[in-house]
């Protein structure tokens, strides 16, 4: 239950964004980022590399500065600690590094190289989260959409299926379900 409150204090933070002016739609998105993982069952053994850390991704053009560095340090996720890498660019020889991130938030200047980070993905127990339009249709688990100056939630749980990854129903309670065919 405690897990659901503080959840539900990061969707009011993200609809209270017009009134709070400050806080930045990226420190909002990177809040996001970090409790998912309260939300997402992983396979066992994923946690064998990196001495047991939470591995956050951030591939491309890194929209968060130091919010995201900021919020995680010091804490840790479900009991591990938890470890930011940053990838420039994608490139085929960095499939296995993007492997082995439990969340893979994928920048918006990646757009066009979207199917082959997908591809190398394919059956990874990796969470994908973007804001690249129709990203859910596209074969990507989690869309940080906008309504306005909300920030909303698409997620293809399908997509996270496939990956062997169990969405929680108390997250999937406050977004829009992508149904795939």
């Amino acid at each position: 239950m405690n897990k659901l409150r503080r959840f539900i204090f990061f969707l009011v933070l993200a609809t209270a964004l017009p009134v709070f002016g400050q806080i930045s739609e990226y420190a909002v998105k990177a809040a996001y980022l970090f409790n998912f993982v309260k939300f997402v069952s992983w396979p066992d053994k994923v946690y064998d590399d990196d001495k047991g850390a939470v591995v956050m991704g951030i591939l491309g053009d890194d929209p968060f500065g130091d919010t995201l560095d900021d919020m995680v340090k010091g804490k840790t996720l479900e009991g591990h600690p938890v470890l930011i890498r940053r990838f420039e660019s994608f490139d085929e020889g960095q499939a296995e590094l993007l492997r082995k991130c439990h969340v893979l938030f994928i920048c918006y200047s990646e757009k066009d190289r979207l199917p082959g980070i997908l591809r190398v993905l394919k059956g990874a127990p990796v969470l994908t989260v973007s804001e690249i339009e129709k990203f859910p249709l596209l074969g990507g688990m989690i869309l940080f959409d906008q309504e306005g100056q909300r920030i909303t939630l698409a997620i293809n749980p399908k997509a996270a299926e496939r990956a062997q990854l169990t969405i929680s129903s108390k997250l999937l309670q406050v977004a829009k379900i992508f149904k795939s065919e």
